[in-house]
Order: C-alpha cells, then structure tokens, then sequence
C-alpha cells in the first residue's frame, strides 16, 4: 500500500475521462497511489452504491499500472471531501468541472462549494489530459497567501521537470512593490535550496480580480497548468460576497485551462517526500 493518495473523484461520472487522464498522471508523477472516488450524495440523483461499484472496477481493469484502489462512499459530499486527507490518505485530489451543466454536481458553483474547505489541493479540469503539465504557471502577487503555491510548484519542477512560470504585475505603488519584492525573495530562496528554477513573466492589466488576467495570460502564453490560491472567506471584502471571489471567474475559463487550487489553511496537508 501507498503511503499517500490521488484521489480521482467522479461526481456522477459524466466526467469520467478527464478526471481519471489527469489523476493517473499525477499518480505516476508523484509517485503516490490512486483511488477512484465516487460521493452517494442522499441530496442529488446519483448511480446507486451497487452501480457505482460496477463502474468503479470497470475502471480500475483499465489501469493495471497503478493498480488502483476505489472507494463508494455514502454521505455529505462535503464533508467527506473534508476528511479525505485522514480517511484516504489524500495529498490532491482531481474533480471535474462543466460550466455548461450548472444544475449538475460537476458545475463550477457545486465544486467550489463542496471543495470550499478542503484540506489538501485540488485539480479542476475540463478536459482530458494533453499536455502532461510541461510548463506551470503561477502568479506571485503582493498576498502573502502568494508563498502557499511554491511547495506545489516545486512538486511539478522537482518530480514532473515542468518548466516554472512566474506571472507577476509591475507594481507602481511603493508599499505595493516592497511586499511584492519580499514574496519574490522568498520564492528565490526556497527555490534555490531545491536547485529550482523558473522564468518570470510580466502581465498586463488591472482588474478587481487580478488572478483572473493571470490566468488568461498563463493559457495566452500556451502553459499547461495554473496554482492558484483561493480567496480565504474570512476576508473577502464586500464586493467579493455580491459579484464572486476570482476563483469563480477562473474554474469556468474559457481556455480550459486546468487549474490547482490550493485554499489558504493553518491544516493544509502536504506531500510526504
């Protein structure tokens, strides 16, 4: 048995290909085993346990690799999530998302809900896996939340030798600037120690979500994958509650681009390396 766990979580299996292309990637990369999850939620219409049984060894006969586990689990989606770094060993986990099925469990609204306070990160995808994360982006702003992406990112560099993308703003404000620069000297330092490096790129733009252009230029520039931290409840400001946070905007982005979300949490659980 594996220490630790990609946990491939199909919703209602509408997905099913996307999902289970990237979980088996990332299993490979890091190195971690994979389970097949499926979530019989008594609130929504899903396949019965017996059926998702059934489907769930179909799958795992199509990876004899990894040899995966599968677990049909009956319960609140929500807080199964919640538990999985305890009760499956789960270091990331892999979810589907449709923006063109809004009432289904794959929506951008449902997934940003049940993953909200999710433990360890999370992969939304759109499709299935093209391009095996040859070059990740991410964005360092002024946050210091900015800091969270780096153990993820060193992870692509270090065990997938993914090209490393910087994406920052060109910041005129002085205090801005120095805070900014301080997240830059400590991603030079904790990259160094790892022999990592990366390449900076410059965005354009502003905006009250300033990830969101980050993300579209990440997917302009042809990168494969974007780490992003979502925005932390306990300080969205007023607008943020009526309009959305960004991640709203990122999920659903129309360049497909998949996208790691990593929630800012004193318990967020890391690979064991």
């Amino acid at each position: 048995m594996k220490d630790q766990f990609v946990i491939a979580y199909l919703a209602d299996f509408s997905m099913t290909e996307s999902v289970v292309s990237h979980a088996a990637h990332l299993s490979r990369m890091l190195h971690k085993g994979l389970i097949l999850l499926f979530i019989a939620d008594p609130r929504h219409r899903l396949p019965t346990l017996d059926q998702a049984e059934q489907q769930l060894l179909q799958l795992e006969a199509t990876l004899p690799d990894l040899k995966p586990a599968h677990a049909a689990l009956k319960g609140d989606t929500r807080q199964i999530i919640n538990a999985l770094p305890t009760l499956l060993n789960g270091v990331v986990v892999v979810a589907g998302v449709n923006p063109h099925a809004p009432g289904s469990l794959t929506s951008p609204r449902h997934v940003l809900r049940n993953f909200a306070q999710c433990k360890i990160a999370y992969l939304t995808v759109q499709q299935p896996l093209t391009d095996p994360y040859t070059h990740v982006a991410f964005g360092i702003d002024f946050h210091k939340e900015s800091k969270e992406k780096l153990i993820w990112a060193s992870y692509f560099a270090r065990f997938n030798r993914s090209q490393l993308h910087m994406l920052h703003f060109q910041y005129t404000d002085p205090g801005l600037r120095n805070k900014w620069h301080n997240n830059v000297l400590f991603m030079d330092k904790f990259f160094a120690s790892l022999n990592i490096t990366y390449t900076p790129q410059p965005v354009e733009g502003r905006s009250l979500f300033p990830e969101t252009i980050v993300c579209a230029a990440a997917a302009q520039a042809g990168h494969s994958l974007l780490i992003s931290v979502t925005t932390d409840t306990r300080s969205r400001d007023v607008i943020e509650w009526f309009v959305g946070a960004a991640e709203d905007r990122i999920i659903r982005n129309p360049n497909r681009l998949p996208v790691l979300f990593i929630n800012p949490r004193n318990d967020i659980y890391v690979l064991c390396d």
